[in-house]
């Protein structure tokens, strides 16, 4: 299946893409490309370099703050941003919405309580920390984390979901997301 450049297959994945992008620098060049061309007037050498995705890296960097910018104006402020923007952000972003779905999912918790949901959060966004690290280090059998995990699961999947469908649609018609209909008729 062969897409414009700087589109993508569904709004998660440009989500990702948009996240990981704004974590980067933007540089027109990498160590390797300055070597090579380095060595390229050095020795004389002519090639015809080819652009594997059509933008550039100014072009991936603009496109990254208009997908998150529209995720932001799409959700506002409901749990499906911060569930969705914990799962992909980094840094002080990705931390305020890990303990903004942290505090939706059990708003009464304090001290030791507190920071277990917060990293029972980290574990379902992120995979990280294991459970047994958990268990270990908060004293509280594996199975009992494992079933306060599943049931925070089956709270976030729902808003997972409908943010994912508000996405899709309101990206489909920016022309980020290729939609449905014109994946299968190609």
């Amino acid at each position: 299946m062969r897409r414009e450049a700087g589109t993508f297959a569904c709004a998660e994945h440009a989500i990702a893409v948009a996240y990981l992008m704004l974590a980067m620098p933007i540089e027109p060049k990498n160590p390797t490309q300055l070597i090579c061309e380095a060595l390229q007037e050095r020795f004389d050498v002519e090639y015809e370099r080819k652009v594997l995705s059509g933008l550039t890296p100014h072009e991936w960097h603009a496109q990254a703050v208009f997908i998150v910018k529209l995720v932001e104006r799409t959700l506002g402020n409901s749990i499906g941003f911060h569930l969705l923007r914990a799962q992909h952000a980094t840094g002080l972003e990705g931390a305020e919405s890990a303990r903004a779905v942290s505090e939706w999912l059990n708003p009464v918790g304090e001290g030791r309580e507190r920071l277990v949901t917060d990293m029972l959060v980290c574990r379902m966004l992120r995979g990280r920390p294991r459970i047994r690290d958990l268990s270990d280090r908060f004293d509280v059998p594996k199975s009992t984390l494992h079933d306060v995990l599943q049931a925070y699961r089956q709270l976030i999947e729902p808003e997972r979901e409908t943010a994912m469908g508000r996405l899709e649609v309101v990206m489909a018609d920016a022309g980020i997301v290729a939609s449905a209909v014109a994946v299968l008729a190609t």
